[in-house]
């Protein structure tokens, strides 16, 4: 589904966004246009919120990519990457294995940030179970709670998807065959507490290939205060490379 030509001679970059728990993908939109038409940003959205609040959160991990899968695979028109976040993370992961089994489709790279290898959580530290307050509370103090819409009215639906999403991670069990054949880069910010680098070392179990980390400025949720140099990364491994290979291409037909 990515293979050369699949896109015409434009030679762009479809970068796939998957959203932090409890957040739209629409986080993601100011990026297109600071990365420009070389890397075709394309935000993911979830059910209950953004483009879709009238539907219902998804709190099952297979539902949930029943409802985005066939959307990601529509989109493998050119060669892709993932992003994803915290949640997005998880999810970009799976959606990363399940293209490669099912379309045979292999990302460029799959960017995983604000989280090592997902697990299920010990039930004593789960947080999508329990009344709102206390899942607030306990976000907090892990420096995880996502901004939430001032309106009530909204703040219910925001919350409505990040319990859904808390319940995703909090039950997910990672099946040892989902070893991806795409290189990996594992992201954190320098000041978040909730993310080690042995966490983002611990996703060389998941590929085949080469496992980069990265340490950025800025909290758990760097990708929204350290937006230039996240953007940056991207471009040198996604733009760069694949202008040095036409280059060469067009060198040798001298």
């Amino acid at each position: 589904m990515s293979g050369p030509g699949a896109a015409g001679a434009d030679n762009s970059v479809r970068l796939f966004c998957l959203p932090f728990e409890g957040v739209s993908a629409g986080v993601y939109l100011p990026w297109a246009e600071a990365l420009g038409p070389s890397v075709v940003v394309t935000p993911v959205e979830l059910p209950g919120r953004g483009r879709h609040p009238r539907t219902r959160p998804c709190d099952g991990l297979e539902p949930l990519l029943a409802e985005v899968m066939p959307y990601v695979a529509r989109m493998c028109d050119r060669p892709f990457a993932l992003y994803g976040h915290g949640f997005g993370a998880l999810l970009a992961y799976e959606i990363a294995a399940r293209l490669e089994w099912e379309h045979d489709a292999v990302a460029d790279r799959l960017y995983v940030s604000g989280s090592g290898v997902p697990h299920r959580l010990a039930p004593e530290r789960a947080l999508g179970r329990l009344p709102d307050a206390a899942m607030v509370r306990g976000l907090r103090e892990r420096g995880r709670m996502p901004p939430v819409d001032p309106d009530p009215r909204r703040a219910a639906r925001d919350l409505a998807a990040l319990r859904a999403d808390l319940t995703v991670m909090e039950a997910y069990r990672r099946d040892p065959r989902h070893v991806v054949h795409c290189p990996v880069t594992a992201m954190r910010g320098l000041r978040d507490r909730s993310v080690t680098a042995g966490d983002l070392a611990g996703w060389h179990r998941c590929t085949r290939r080469a496992l980069r980390t990265a340490v950025f400025p800025g909290d758990h949720y760097f990708p929204l205060t350290a937006r230039a140099e996240l953007l940056d990364t991207f471009t040198g491994d996604l733009i760069r490379p694949r202008a040095l290979r036409r280059m060469l291409s067009a060198t040798a037909t001298y």
